[in-house]
């Protein structure tokens, strides 16, 4: 990230927001503008129109990178824009190429996903739904959190620039794990060829799920169990969703091993090192990959 400097004048300034309290739509709006340039900017409430060409205005004003206007982009799905999402739109497809990014759709529809669309809904005003007795942190809460309290004597573009220094720390292992995420795709591609059946196996551990869901490979639709090195030690054998964000499985393992004990497993599984099963009957796992094959072969058996 290049500088990040908050200017007094107006005429200093390559880029412009407003002043006060933010958000994580403003915060992360100017670490993305860091990301290829310095950014000097100047914070305030009063200003209406560009004085200049080479200024970015965003998220105050009602120009191309404000989302309060009568006139603010709304994306295909209903939901409304953002600045940052104005600003990604306008900027996203050069910074990644400029970071040599070789599928540049593909990942840029991964920030869309994992990052920039939580953020054009919350700043919008669309929420996750809040239980009664306890309240949910959301990225864009936790960027708030910067935000002196009423007790707080701080200066607001202090606290404004202590939350860019969390936000890009966020932004960047987003960026890392949508970017290693990809790196995935060719070997969930290359397993479905040599893969017959209905279970799959990965020699490591890696984000699988949403690759082979959405593979245009025909044995992609059969595949019901996928095996594979636990980061935890042994192998997991691991339910295939129904759909990309389902928590529904195409086969639940038998109800009858949810949350029982190892000793429970083998009595009635004969299963030697199995020692888990999730009680939401999604995830499984043992010591050996030989038993990782029996358990999802035994568990194919309630069709």
């Amino acid at each position: 990230m290049n500088q990040i400097k908050i200017v007094n004048n107006v005429e200093e300034a390559n880029a412009i927001t407003h002043s006060g309290t933010f958000h994580a739509d403003d915060i992360f709006s100017t670490i993305f503008l860091a990301k290829f340039q310095e950014v000097f900017l100047f914070r305030t409430n009063e200003y209406n129109k560009i004085s200049n060409n080479n200024q970015i205005v965003f998220d105050i004003g009602c120009g191309e990178f404000d989302h309060h206007g009568d006139s603010a982009k709304v994306r295909a799905n209903g939901v409304k824009y953002c600045a940052f999402g104005l600003l990604f739109e306008k900027f996203g497809r050069k910074y990644l190429k400029e970071k040599q990014v070789e599928d540049i759709e593909e990942v840029y529809q991964m920030y869309l996903k994992d990052f920039i669309l939580q953020i054009d809904a919350i700043d919008n005003g669309i929420f996750p739904a809040r239980p009664k007795d306890y309240n949910i942190l959301t990225l864009s809460s936790i960027i708030e959190l910067y935000n002196p309290t009423w007790k707080e004597a701080k200066d607001t573009n202090a606290a404004f620039l202590e939350a860019i220094q969390i936000g890009n720390l966020i932004f960047e292992r987003i960026e890392k794990r949508i970017l290693d995420k990809l790196a995935a795709k060719t070997i969930v591609e290359e397993q479905l060829k040599k893969t017959e059946g209905e279970i799959i196996q990965f020699e490591e551990y890696l984000p699988f799920m949403d690759f082979l869901l959405s593979s245009n490979q025909e044995n992609a639709k059969n595949i019901l169990f996928a095996i594979f090195p636990s980061n935890r030690g042994g192998y997991n054998i691991r339910a295939i969703n129904k759909e990309i964000g389902s928590f529904k499985n195409r086969l639940d393992f038998p109800k009858e091993w949810g949350g029982k004990s190892k000793e429970e497993l083998y009595e009635m599984t004969q299963i030697k090192t199995f020692r888990f099963c999730h009680s939401n009957l999604f995830l499984c796992s043992c010591d050996e990959l030989e038993d990782a094959i029996k358990i999802a072969k035994l568990a194919l058996k309630q069709k």
